[in-house]
């Protein structure tokens, strides 16, 4: 990181007075941000050789050289501790980031604010990083659900806009350990247990960000000691029979209505059934491939893709069910080949690219919905009987290739997991048919031995 400079200088336009307002000049990595002080003084009442030991900015001739002097070694002191604060904070930051601290009066000490800075944050920080965003999201969720608590237990009012909420609330050198328990309790009766441990780990995350800042006392710490865990879900799992039937069982139509359709359901089947051929491809990355990522290779058909949630490189070799899926959605409804940059499957806006980033994922978010609710619904009309998701697709390859024998290194590598406890974690739920079977093992046994001995027990 490149060493931050300050320096005390006039804004070189004059205001209406003819006179020129004083700032600091922050330099860092050769990009400048000006704080402006609420001062202004003709220019040649200035002294740019001006420093902090002798206080002399501003000269003699000006009537109030003294208070502004003082004012202006006030300001450039806070300058340099703000540079100070970022720099042990030991991560990248700009010029432009010590000026809004500064503008701002340092961070905020309201935990509520404080939350919705650390999103401010995080948002600029993700840039066009979707998975980032993603995760901003997430905590901006968290906030959400922090000032529902704040409103309905401190009956605030609903016309208290949040930015008022914000300021008002959780002085944060003031939270309390019961405080969280408060919140933890109101939480569990409004959401369930794997919920409740997400709100809770962004809020501990966002508290220790607040405690590395100097605004709360690691010794006091509010969620010191408050235990909470994710229960992992138990997810069904297809068996050969149940894919046979989604790939081939007829779909009980009901009478619609004439309102606009984003998606034909019809494509949930198609989509369903690649998540499952494609090595059990994340419904985030499905709707999201491109022409250019389905990849001919002689006689070998492939899906070349960068996965969202860890940038892992896959290459899928398609078998014939998968190519003959997917040969519709590699051309226009004229037959005409569509272009690399195209969607394969569509569930989202052809504008998408141009998009800012925050409404990518707005609309991402929206087309996995959609997808999800087709898929369900898909389940339901072919009789399925089991509840039929997108991840359940997942599980279902994953399970597909643990009976049959696939080695765990090469299951982590078709499923894309950055670490093999995933891969792992999947085999949590073992068949219960073959887990039955135990419970007869003696029986089975013991009929055995009676069959060789010729003995009954009559």
């Amino acid at each position: 990181m490149g060493r931050v400079t300050l320096a005390v200088r006039l804004k070189p336009e004059v205001n209406r007075e003819g006179e020129h307002v004083i700032r600091i000049r922050i330099t860092k990595d050769r990009v400048v941000a000006n704080w402006a002080l609420n001062m202004a003084v003709p220019e040649k009442h200035f002294n740019e050789k001006g420093s902090t030991q002798l206080e002399n900015w501003i000269r003699r001739a000006n009537n109030s050289h003294s208070n502004y002097n003082r004012r202006i070694k006030v300001a450039y002191e806070q300058a340099e501790d703000a540079v100070a604060f970022f720099e042990n904070r030991k991560q990248a930051y700009s010029a432009t980031e010590v000026r809004d601290y500064l503008e701002r009066g340092g961070l905020p000490n309201y935990l509520l604010s404080f939350f919705a800075h650390h999103i401010a944050e995080r948002f600029k920080a993700a840039g066009d990083d979707l998975g980032k965003i993603q995760t901003a999201g997430g905590y901006l969720d968290t906030l959400k659900v922090l000032r529902w608590y704040l409103r309905e237990t401190r009956h605030v009012a609903d016309t208290v806009p949040d930015d008022q909420l914000d300021t008002r609330f959780w002085l944060l050198s003031n939270i309390t350990k019961n405080d969280v328990v408060d919140f933890k309790q109101w939480l569990s009766k409004n959401y369930g247990e794997n919920t409740v441990s997400t709100h809770l780990s962004k809020l501990r995350h966002v508290l220790n960000k607040a405690a590395d800042a100097g605004l709360i006392s690691f010794d006091t710490f509010p969620m010191r000691g408050i235990s909470f865990g994710f229960k992992r879900k138990k997810v069904a799992r297809l068996r050969d029979d149940d894919i046979e039937l989604l790939a081939s069982a007829a779909v009980t139509k009901k009478r619609r209505g004439g309102g606009h359709i984003v998606t034909n359901p019809a494509h949930a089947r198609p989509l369903a059934m690649m998540m499952y051929l494609a090595h059990g491809a994340r419904l985030g990355d499905t709707v999201i491939w491109r022409m250019k990522d389905y990849v001919i290779e002689g006689e070998e058909h492939r899906l070349r893709y960068i996965t969202g949630k860890n940038k892992r490189a896959m290459s899928v070799l398609l078998d014939e069910e998968a190519i003959e899926i997917m040969a519709p959605y590699r051309v226009h409804a004229d037959g005409s080949p569509k272009q690399p940059q195209e969607f394969l499957f569509p569930y989202l806006p052809t504008n998408w690219d141009k998009l800012p980033a925050a409404e990518k994922h707005i609309e991402l978010r929206k087309a996995k919905g959609r997808a999800r609710h087709q898929i369900t619904q898909l389940g339901l009309k072919i009789g399925l009987d089991k509840h039929l998701t997108p991840h359940v697709m997942r599980h279902s390859f994953a399970d597909m290739m643990r009976r049959g024998g696939v080695p765990l290194e090469t299951r982590q590598e078709a499923l894309g997991h950055s670490d093999i406890k995933t891969t792992r974690n999947y085999e949590d739920q073992f068949d219960q048919e073959q887990v039955d079977k135990v419970s007869m093992l003696y029986q089975n046994r013991r009929k055995k031995t009676r069959e060789n001995t010729g003995k009954t027990d009559m």
